[in-house]
């Protein structure tokens, strides 16, 4: 595991390069900084997604079971959806947000004690719809971030459009049509997939811990977060205030993220898995 850690600061080095370039590309307008950011995030993403199947392979399943965990599967899925968007896009600053995002993620998983088990006291079934159940969240707190992201990027060109400022970066961002319809579709998948999320994981917790995991912090805030983003696309549906929506999104992302990272810390949910 020391050389995997070692492996680790090296990902973590090759996205702080990413980043540098991609600043120095912000600032002087170079092109050719921009391009070298984008491959070095391709071979930083690539090494993440080998480091993680080997963990897999070594302890004998997928490492998704807990918190920091979910990190490393979370930053993995980030940047390789900003590498993706990047490549239809060509926004060096959605880029910048998602390698910074990635790399904050990947360090918090690096430097926290996380210790990875083998063994499971669980019927194998059961650790897939685990697996099943994590994959999905994970899946949904990625969504959530991209319909966030479009969300300030819509606030942005907004405000930009009002005041009529047309600079480089109201040229370096996408549309406000564009960022309007990627923060509602995204936001909808999001919250879909979050609740098949949630069925499953109910269904994993009574098996394993009874009618108990309906009391466990973690799903209660979990499911508080899924209302409050229910509850936004049902405001966006009665009352079509885009730029109010675009608010509220940021707002809610933000409580997800503390739900996510810090009040899950009180739970038990997950840790029967091992």
């Amino acid at each position: 595991m020391d050389f995997m850690f070692r492996i680790h600061e090296f990902i973590l080095l090759l996205y702080f390069i990413s980043l540098s370039a991609l600043s120095y590309d912000l600032f002087f307008r170079n092109r050719q900084a921009r391009k070298v950011s984008f491959y070095v995030a391709i071979a930083a993403a690539g090494l993440q997604i080998a480091g993680f199947i080997g963990i897999s392979v070594s302890i004998g399943r997928i490492p998704v079971q807990t918190t920091f965990e979910g990190l490393y599967a979370l930053s993995i899925l980030i940047i390789m959806t900003g590498l993706l968007h990047y490549r239809r896009s060509d926004s060096e600053i959605a880029l910048f947000i998602y390698v910074l995002t990635a790399f904050i993620l990947f360090a918090v998983h690096t430097f926290a004690p996380v210790q990875y088990s083998k063994t499971t006291e669980v019927s194998t079934l059961m650790n897939e719809l685990l697996v099943i159940h994590v994959g999905l969240a994970l899946l949904a707190y990625v969504l959530f971030f991209v319909s966030a992201l479009h969300a300030v990027i819509y606030i942005i060109q907004y405000d930009n459009l009002k005041k009529k400022r047309f600079n480089r970066l109201f040229f370096s961002l996408f549309s406000v049509g564009t960022a309007e319809k990627m923060m509602v579709r995204t936001l909808l998948f999001g919250v879909c997939s979050m609740a098949i999320s949630i069925l499953l994981g109910a269904m994993w917790g009574i098996n394993i811990m009874g009618a108990g995991i309906f009391t466990d912090i973690k799903v209660l805030g979990t499911c508080i977060v899924l209302l409050l983003y229910a509850a936004l696309l049902f405001h966006l549906k009665t009352e079509h205030n885009i730029l109010r929506f675009a608010k509220l999104n940021v707002i809610i992302f933000f409580i997800c993220m503390l739900n996510y990272i810090f009040i899950t810390q009180l739970s038990q949910f997950h840790f029967w898995g091992y």
